[in-house]
């Protein structure tokens, strides 16, 4: 049953039982600003839907629970050392406001309650809510901000291509022998000497002998799939799923008398099976999608560029002014995924959260200008380098949007941008000179790049709208005949003597990107982007996100948002902290 933390202090907490003077240096600690500070801001309303409302035994302290993982987050611990410090730590016994005597909460409670954060939006509805009644308290502006990715790995072993066929087959003969024994008995005996008897047999081998092993150890999880599909208490198990997913992404079939690879027969010498039936072949590693399985314990890692695991989104304020930075919001991505996709998603989520910023720094990898002009209908101005499109390509699968957007004319012109003034247009005359061709960098365009506000030599489009994705703007012939950089005007001219631009805005944004971005405003203001790197280093190192002790992608996720607040909060009572130390040393100047 859901029940409000009670506000009464009680007399038996450490406060008004300890000698004054370690009291006094209690208050000093962060230990201070997070009791007084920190733990007000845990809207238990959050969880009421999660509990009971009229029967049942009352919940424990939502707020306590909170705290307790926000100091766990803090400090990178065990659930194990979470208790330990909750029972005889009396810094945390002041800072969560619980008595010593009673100071235990039952480690499955823990697990419950983090149950009741998974699958559903309450713990990002409480790091926003925190997060932002921190920055409207200590005057944290919300206006700049910038976005980076890291990567992370969950709890599992980093496999070879071969320890992945042999853990997975083995966590199915594992299941299978534990919940339905009477199908495993009738299993080839072979299988249980190679996979339980002997486990890791495969997957130890010496890299000579992998190349040989692992068809033996394919072709053997094609015949358990071929065998159990049929077996109704075996094929509804998640580990015959895992199992025939591996088998499709990594195998194809290849029927008997086929064309087959000389060395990728089953049968090494070492105990392969020879079934009479349908024989498999490894699909090149090319041609294996990035999504597909990497660990039977984590379904949801995937691999990319940086590795297997997640790339968790990570957006922070960086103002000048700012008491001290606060991450705005997380967002838990596969590795496999780019961080062109993801940019959006996270500015929604920032609008959603009431704390969308007016200026966004990103890296590369974010700058495209379908991004930017998206960035800029929601309100923002997106800070990030465009690629070069004459560079070398990426990777396909990491450089497709990159690849869809940009469709820069076969020159990159100089350009600027009044950002700061909500228009796009020329800097100077000089960098227009009608010496050499001009570029859409000479015109100007409104904030979206949907509309031209003048052309190089100061005309208004007759006429201007939004067709099939690309803007369409017409000059009449009567403006455009007289102009002194006709010759040098990249709008297309028509049978009529009219003149027309049909481009689309991400091309655009893209081109006047490409130059605005050589340049030293451009340069100073995009330099604070950097900072939020330590930041990632920071969450992962300090606080646990580089070594989670969590599989599968929700746990994960609750993991970021609670180390992510953590941080928030840690940052919080410091400076909190700080200001109380000088506070009292400047009432209590030592005597000369």
């Amino acid at each position: 049953m859901f029940v409000p933390t009670d506000g009464q202090r009680s007399l038996l907490e450490c406060e008004f039982l300890l000698p004054p003077a370690k009291v006094n240096r209690l208050k000093k600690s962060w230990a201070e600003p997070f009791r007084e500070r920190i733990l007000p801001l845990i809207d238990e309303e959050v969880f009421r839907d999660a509990y009971d409302q009229a029967n049942g035994r009352p919940n424990t302290s939502i707020r306590l629970l909170v705290g307790l993982h926000l100091l766990k987050d803090w400090n990178d611990l065990t659930d194990e050392q979470m208790l330990e410090h909750l029972e005889f730590n009396l810094q945390w016994h002041y800072a969560l406001g619980v008595e010593s005597g009673s100071a235990h909460v039952c480690e499955k409670t823990l697990h419950n309650f983090r149950h009741k954060l998974m699958g559903n939006d309450r713990a990002q509805a409480l790091f926003e809510r925190v997060t932002r009644a921190l920055a409207e308290a200590d005057g944290v502006g919300l206006g700049r901000q910038r976005l980076d990715s890291t990567h992370v790995i969950s709890n599992i072993a980093v496999l070879t291509r071969l320890g992945l066929f042999v853990e997975t087959v083995t966590h199915f003969l594992k299941v299978v022998r534990q919940e339905a024994p009477d199908v495993f008995s009738t299993l080839n005996a072979g299988y249980a000497h190679r996979y339980l008897d002997r486990e890791g047999y495969f997957s130890d081998a010496k890299r000579e002998q992998a190349r040989r092993r692992l068809p033996v150890v394919a072709q053997d999880a094609y015949d358990l799939v071929r065998v159990c599909e049929n077996e109704a208490p075996v094929s509804g198990l998640p580990a015959f799923g895992l199992l025939k997913r591996l088998v499709d992404e990594q195998c194809e079939v290849v029927e008997p008398g086929g064309n087959d690879h000389g060395d990728q027969g089953p049968g090494d010498g070492e105990g392969g099976v020879q079934t009479g039936g349908p024989k498999v072949r490894l699909r090149e590693p090319k041609t294996v999608a990035s999504d597909s399985l990497q660990s039977p314990h984590d379904p949801d890692a995937t691999y990319g560029h940086k590795g297997k695991g997640y790339e968790v989104q990570v957006a922070e304020t960086c103002g000048d002014g700012n008491p001290y930075q606060i991450v705005t919001a997380v967002a838990v991505n596969g590795a496999h995924e780019s961080d062109q996709k993801a940019l959006l998603p996270m500015v929604e989520q920032l609008a959603a959260s009431e704390m969308l910023p007016q200026t966004l720094l990103a890296d590369t990898g974010y700058g495209s200008g379908a991004n930017i002009v998206g960035c800029a209908e929601r309100g923002v101005d997106l800070l990030a380098p465009v690629q070069d499109p004459h560079a070398p390509a990426p990777p396909e699968q990491f450089a497709q949007a990159i690849a869809q957007e940009v469709e820069a004319p076969a020159e990159p012109q100089a350009q600027a941008t009044g950002s700061e003034a909500g228009a796009v247009g020329p800097k100077t005359a000089e960098q227009d000179s009608p010496a050499k061709p001009l570029g859409l960098n000479a015109f100007w365009f409104d904030f979206t790049c949907h509309e031209i506000t003048a052309c190089p030599g100061g005309q208004v489009p007759v006429s201007q709208h939004l067709a099939g994705g690309q803007m369409i703007a017409d000059f009449p012939s009567t403006a455009c005949g007289a102009c002194p950089l006709a010759s040098t005007c990249p709008i297309r001219e028509l049978a009529c003597g009219d003149r027309q631009l049909r481009r689309s805005p991400a091309v655009i944004a893209t081109e006047i990107r490409q130059e605005e971005q050589q340049g030293a405003a451009f340069k100073e203001l995009y330099r604070k982007r950097s900072g939020v790197e330590s930041t990632n280093e920071e969450l992962k190192g300090r606080h646990g996100l580089g070594g989670l002790r969590v599989r599968c992608r929700p746990r994960v996720a609750l993991a970021a948002w609670l180390k992510a607040l953590a941080l928030n909060v840690k940052r919080a009572a410091k400076y909190h902290a700080a200001k109380i130390r000088a506070a009292v040393a400047a009432s209590c100047p030592c005597p000369a």
